[in-house]
C-alpha cells in the first residue's frame, strides 16, 4: 500500500467500467434475498412478533454487506488517462504514467515502475476447464482482440489498447507532475465499516 497521503485523481473520459456477469447476478440475488428476509421481518413486527429478531436483522445486515462488499462494489474503471481498481476494501488509482506492464495471469494486473502489481478482484483470470488443442490457440489468434468478455485476458486488452492510444497522443511526454507516474492504493473507510458492522453484528446474534 502507497505511503503518499494521497494521489492524483483521474480525469480522463470513462471508456468502460468491468465487472463480471457471475459477480453481478450473485451481488443482486443476494441483495434481493436480504429485501425479502427484511419484507417477512417488518410484517413480523407489524403483527406483534418482535421477539428473537435480533438474528434476522443480523442475517439481513450480513448478506447486504457481504453482496456489496464481494461482489457489486468491485469494479475495474478504464479511463483515457488510467485505471481506477476498486477491490473489497481498498481503493487504487493507476495513472497510465505509472503502468509498466499488464498482465492476466490470475486477474488483471498493472506492474507500476516502483516494481509494484495491483490486481483487480472484479476481473478474475477466465479457467480453463479443458486443455486447449491447436485449433483452439489458432481460433484464439484469429478472434478479434478484446473479445473475451469480462475476464482477465479481455479486458488486459482493452487497457493495452487505451494506454497505446494515451502513449501515441504524447500523455507520456505530457506528464510533468511526478505524481502522476505513481500508483495509489488507499483504504475504503466506508467498505470497511460495513463489513465491521456485519461482522458484530452476526456476532451478536449468535450470542442472543
Amino acid at each position: 500500500m502507497s505511503d503518499a497521503p494521497s494521489g492524483p485523481a483521474l480525469t480522463g473520459e470513462v471508456i468502460a467500467d468491468y465487472r463480471t456477469l457471475p459477480a453481478r447476478i450473485i451481488g443482486w440475488s443476494m441483495v434481493a434475498g436480504a429485501v425479502v428476509l427484511a419484507t417477512l421481518t417488518v410484517i413480523d413486527v407489524s403483527m406483534g412478533r418482535d421477539e428473537g429478531l435480533l438474528f434476522p436483522v443480523a442475517l439481513i445486515c450480513g448478506i447486504a454487506a457481504l453482496s456489496w462488499a464481494l461482489f457489486l462494489r468491485p469494479r475495474v474503471r478504464l479511463r483515457t488517462d488510467g485505471v481506477e481498481l476498486d477491490n473489497v476494501v481498498t481503493d487504487t488509482v493507476v495513472p497510465f504514467g505509472a503502468v509498466e506492464e499488464v498482465t492476466h495471469r490470475w486477474a488483471l494486473e498493472l506492474h507500476d515502475g516502483e516494481g509494484r502489481r495491483h490486481s483487480a478482484w472484479a476481473v478474475p483470470v477466465r479457467r480453463e476447464r479443458s486443455r486447449r488443442g491447436a485449433l483452439d490457440d489458432f481460433a484464439e489468434t484469429t478472434r478479434r482482440r478484446g473479445s473475451a468478455g469480462t475476464t482477465a485476458q479481455g479486458v488486459a486488452d482493452e487497457v493495452q489498447r487505451a494506454l497505446q492510444r494515451w502513449r501515441l497522443d504524447g500523455g507520456q511526454l505530457g506528464e510533468q507532475d511526478a505524481s502522476r507516474t505513481r500508483a495509489v492504493q488507499t483504504v475504503s473507510w466506508p467498505a470497511v465499516t460495513v463489513l465491521s458492522v456485519a461482522v458484530v453484528l452476526s456476532v451478536l446474534a449468535v450470542l442472543a
